[in-house]
C-alpha cells in the first residue's frame, strides 16, 4: 500500500550545461553521459527516491538516490549498459565532483529490471565527512553530535556537477548531474513528509539528541539467528532486511516496519527480524537535550548471509 504516490518533474533544476571534463581521466578514457529528461521524485510508503536518465539510445543509464529514513547520506544506484562490464570483485571508485564524496568499494552483483546490471553504494554526495557510526559503524557521541532530524547537505550539493565510476581496465563512466542542491532539497522535504506520515511530530523529532538505543541487542541478535529457517539454512539462502521501529517513551516497541527486503526462496516471512524485536527488544528511549523521553524511530539493517 502506498501513500499519495507522486511522480513529477523538477523542471527548475534544468538540464546540465556544457560538458564537464573529469579530472581523473583523459577525455578519450571516459564515457560522458548527458541527461535526457528531468529528475523524477517518487515518494512511497516508506522511502523516497529521486531518479534521472542519462545517455542516448542503447547507452541509456539510470541514476537514483534513495532513502528509507532521514540521514546525512543516501543509497545510490547506477544501472545500464555502460557498467555492464564492471566486475564486482574489483575495486570500484565512485566520485561525486568536484570536491564531493568519493571512495573505493566492491559491489554486490545485481540487476535492475530492463536496465540490466546495477552498481550501488552509499554517499553523502557533497561531503566527505559524516557522523562516525554512519561512516564506520562506530558509536556516536550524541552530546557532541545530536541526532535531530538528519538531512542531506543540500547547500553543499550546489557544487556537485558529476558522478563518475571507474575501475581498472574499464572505461570511466561520467554522468553530468548538474547542480544537486535542488535534488537534495527535494529528498530532504520528502523524508520530512514521511516522518510526519509515520505519525511523529516533526518539530519534536528535531529536538532529539539521542535516538532509541537497544539495551539487550545481543539477546535480539541471538533470537534473529535462531529464527533463520532451517530449510533456508541447508540451501545457503540469504536475506537482507531494512527495519524501522517505533519506540515508545518507556522504551517498549510500538511497531516494526519492513522498509526494504531481499529474500531468498524458502525464507519464512513469519520469522523475519521484526518478530524478534517486537517479542523481546528493550530500549533506552529517545531523549532530548533536556533529558525528556520522547517517542521516536530506530532503524537498522539485518543481513542473513551464509559463509561461502
Amino acid at each position: 500500500m502506498r501513500i499519495s504516490r507522486f511522480l513529477f518533474a523538477i523542471t527548475s533544476l534544468g538540464l546540465a550545461g556544457s560538458a564537464i571534463q573529469p579530472a581523473f581521466a583523459a577525455e578519450d578514457e571516459a564515457q560522458v553521459l548527458k541527461p535526457v529528461g528531468p529528475w523524477q521524485l517518487d515518494m512511497g510508503e516508506n522511502k523516497c527516491r529521486i531518479a534521472r536518465v542519462f545517455g542516448e539510445d542503447d547507452q541509456q543509464t539510470l541514476f537514483y538516490l534513495e532513502q528509507w529514513d532521514p540521514s546525512v547520506a543516501a543509497h545510490w544506484t547506477i544501472a545500464g549498459p555502460p557498467v555492464e562490464k564492471y566486475k564486482s570483485w574489483r575495486d570500484t571508485r565512485a566520485t561525486f565532483g568536484p570536491g564531493g564524496d568519493e571512495g573505493e568499494f566492491q559491489f554486490q552483483e545485481s540487476t535492475l529490471g530492463d536496465w540490466g546490471n546495477a552498481i550501488s553504494g552509499f554517499t553523502t554526495v557533497a561531503a566527505s565527512d559524516r557522523p562516525e557510526e554512519e561512516a564506520e559503524g562506530e558509536e556516536r557521541d550524541y552530546a557532541a553530535h545530536p541526532r535531530g532530524l538528519p538531512a542531506l547537505d543540500a547547500e553543499g550539493g550546489a557544487k556537485i556537477e558529476t558522478v563518475s565510476l571507474s575501475q581498472r581496465n574499464r572505461s570511466t563512466v561520467v554522468l553530468e548531474l548538474g547542480g544537486m542542491q535542488g535534488v537534495l532539497e527535494a529528498m530532504n522535504n520528502c523524508m520530512a513528509n514521511l516522518v510526519e506520515h509515520w505519525g511523529f511530530n516533526l518539530e519534536e523529532q528535531k529536538t532529539v539528541q539521542s535516538p532509541p538505543q537497544p539495551k539487550n541487542l545481543s539477546a535480539v541478535v541471538k533470537r534473529i539467528v535462531d529464527y533463520y529457517p532451517s530449510g533456508a539454512l541447508w540451501k545457503g539462502a540469504q536475506a537482507d532486511f531494512h527495519l524501522r521501529l517505533t519506540v515508545r517513551k518507556d522504551g517498549t516497541v510500538k511497531s516494526c516496519t519492513l522498509l526494504n527486503q531481499t529474500v531468498a526462496e524458502d525464507f519464512d516471512m513469519r520469522r523475519h527480524p521484526c518478530a524478534a524485536f517486537q517479542q523481546i527488544a528493550d530500549f533506552e528511549p529517545a531523549l532530548t537535550a533536556q533529558g525528556v523521553a520522547v517517542e521516536s524511530y530506530y532503524t537498522t539493517r539485518i543481513r542473513y548471509s551464509m559463509p561461502s
